[in-house]
């Protein structure tokens, strides 16, 4: 009788944990499709920026989220379940230098939540990346789930072209920031161009071998779409890379196909070029002509150049060489280490605060074993893609291919959000095929429970299991919610620093503007750029005040009460507190000294030593970006203000 009610309990936990286990898939994977579907359409006008931070914000949690359904899925099955993959070694190592190089960072609150509002680089952004690897890579499970998850990074970014493209020609969406020629939902206009890059070779083979889900048609219109954006938005390096997308298809594609397909694949080709002629007509009635001059005189994006990009690293690398200087740094390397000659071009009075390209940037601020874990990685990636460019299957063919765009990307322009997640769940997607083949393997991790000595062995069974799922869940789970506690402040700091910052930009609300900055500043103590900006608002409404009540005609002795001379003395004091504040949490900015130094440089005169606490700071700056002439400017015109 025992026995019988033994196995029908044992019978009902096996299945209701079977149908809880499908349910917490289901849900995994559905996170999965809605991150490929969000992230190159996200944006908000709640934040500070309005591209980046909503989605790493959004990318964190929804990370944090996958990794409790993936650990709860150990638990319900009895056994930890991991996917290997050529990645993974790379990966962790790459995991452990960013951690060990925010640690001996100089400036370690930048490198763990970004040089504001820049979050892509820093501890956070790199570690929610990794893990997001490797929980889609555990999760997505087949060749179906691969292709609803490209799939639908095509629907995304076909969605963010459109956008793109109606902003270029002016058909601008009803938003005041998204009024101008290279607004798109991705953000940057290469993380526009970068998307069509990486998914244009998937959607040429289905030119070439159209599926059920994507025919020709759509697969036209598709690539029509996307190679009018790389033209419009992209440069030459873009082009070219489309145009070696292209011949490597029509080299390595059978015959049979390319006879059949080849009008539809030269289509859109020769719609691109046709645009591109066009906006260098020069012609009183050519809008194409005067659309492509306003954008690269106004909208063209400012990249470091390869050499400058190259002496920054190098001289990082000298003084840092094992860790860096940290993640989110490199603008300090660069006003530190920049070249004299570049203040003979137009960039002269520039901060740049990336590199040429994903390569410098990692070696710049993770140093030399950052760098090689990096390399690692990318390498791995590469023998990846030159093992299935050879399949027959076309989808894996495209997906080969799209390895290659990615690699070729991080050599030519450092990472975004968009392009990292992209490329992540690209190469997921991959692997996931792979693993449905049984080229990529599953392993499993246990600790098992001691028997507990009964004769009967059913009864041995119902108690005894893997410990190690629960070991992990539970550590997990605390990490979670306490990630979710400082994501939650961490994103409502950064939103009552966009009220204060839209306060700001409307007349006469100063005091309102001062309230936001200061509930985002007590939220979020370690971000400097909420300092500087609390502290210039402080110092704006004492300069109001004084100003207002200041001697004019009709009042020769001003009207400063008590009152308002406390009040200013409060702001004024407040403001240099800020100040301060500013650079202790980042002492290598040039620009936090800068700002110290000017708010003592006006209020010279009134506040004791504040001209040498100017110098001091401007001193301190000139240290930290040495070929900065304007500094040197504003320490003569501070000598020549205290005559």
């Amino acid at each position: 009788m025992l026995t019988r009610l033994i196995n029908t309990f044992t019978l009902i936990r096996s299945k209701m944990r079977a149908n809880l286990t499908a349910i917490v898939e289901k849900i995994t994977f559905g996170i999965i499709v809605l991150t490929a579907a969000l992230i190159p359409l996200l944006f908000t006008s709640f934040t500070t920026e309005f591209f980046e931070i909503p989605k790493i914000a959004f990318l964190a949690i929804s990370t944090m989220i996958l990794a409790l359904l993936w650990s709860f899925s150990w638990v319900l099955k009895g056994k930890v379940i991991i996917t290997r993959t050529p990645l993974d070694i790379p990966l962790l190592l790459l995991a452990l230098t960013v951690l060990i190089s925010t640690a001996t960072s100089d400036t370690k609150y930048v490198s763990i939540f970004g040089n504001f509002p820049r979050v892509h680089g820093s501890a956070i952004a790199w570690i929610t990346y990794i893990l997001l690897y490797f929980v889609a890579v555990s999760n997505i499970k087949s060749l179906i789930q691969a292709r609803i998850i490209v799939f639908t990074l095509i629907a995304s970014s076909v969605l963010n072209s459109v956008v793109a493209l109606l902003s270029y020609s002016g058909a601008y969406l009803p938003l005041g920031f998204a009024k101008n020629m290279i607004f798109n939902p991705a953000g940057a206009a290469f993380s526009a161009v970068a998307l069509c890059l990486m998914l244009l070779p998937i959607i040429f083979v289905h030119i070439l071998r159209p599926s059920k889900i994507l025919g020709i048609p759509l697969s036209l219109i598709a690539s029509i779409i996307f190679g009018l954006v790389i033209v419009l938005l992209g440069n030459l390096t873009s082009m070219l890379i489309a145009l070696v997308i292209v011949t490597i298809i029509i080299l390595l594609t059978d015959k049979k196909y390319l006879k059949e397909s080849l009008p539809f694949l030269v289509a859109p080709i020769l719609v691109a070029l046709l645009i591109f002629g066009l906006g260098f007509i020069p012609a009183k009635n050519n809008p194409l002509q005067a659309k492509r001059g306003a954008y690269i005189k106004d909208f063209q994006e400012l990249q470091l150049s390869p050499t400058d990009s190259w002496k920054v690293a190098i001289s990082s690398f000298r003084d840092r060489p094992a860790f860096g200087s940290g993640p989110s740094t490199f603008l300090f390397n660069f006003t530190q280490y920049k070249p004299a000659t570049i203040n003979m071009t137009p960039l002269w009075n520039l901060r740049f605060d990336s590199g040429y390209n994903e390569f410098f940037q990692i070696l710049t601020t993770l140093g030399v074993l950052g760098f090689l874990a990096f390399v690692f990685a990318v390498l791995m990636l590469f023998k990846v893609g030159a093992k299935v460019i050879k399949s027959e299957d076309s989808f894996v063919f495209g997906l080969g291919l799209s390895i290659f765009v990615i690699i070729a990307l991080l050599a030519v322009h450092v990472s975004t959000p968009v392009t990292m997640v992209a490329s992540i769940l690209i190469t997921a997607a991959l692997f996931a095929i792979k693993k449905s083949e049984g080229k990529v393997e599953e392993f499993t991790l246990g600790i098992k429970t001691a028997k507990i000595g009964s004769s009967d062995s059913q009864l041995n069974n119902l108690v005894t299991g893997d410990i190690l799922p629960i070991i992990l869940f539970i550590p997990i789970v605390i990490m979670v919610l306490v990630g979710s506690w400082q994501a939650y402040t961490i994103i409502l700091a950064d939103v009552n620093h966009r009220l204060g910052l839209n306060a700001i930009s409307q007349n006469e609300k100063g005091l309102q503007a001062y309230e936001y900055l200061a509930k985002a500043r007590n939220t979020n103590p370690y971000i400097d750029l909420y300092r500087t900006d609390m502290a210039q608002t402080n110092f704006l409404i004492a300069n109001a005040i004084a100003t207002a009540k200041a001697p004019n005609e009709a009042s020769p002795g001003g009207s400063l009460t008590d009152q308002d001379k406390q009040n200013i003395q409060q702001f004024l004091s407040q403001s240099i507190n800020e100040s301060r504040a500013a650079v202790t949490i980042s002492p290598r900015s040039a620009q936090n000294w800068e700002i110290l130094a000017s708010i003592y440089r006006q209020i010279t005169g009134v506040a004791e030593s504040a001209l040498q606490f100017s110098l001091d700071g401007y001193g301190r700056a000139i240290a930290l970006d040495p070929y900065n002439p304007l500094l040197r400017l504003n320490v003569g015109a501070a000598n020549v203000k205290s005559e």
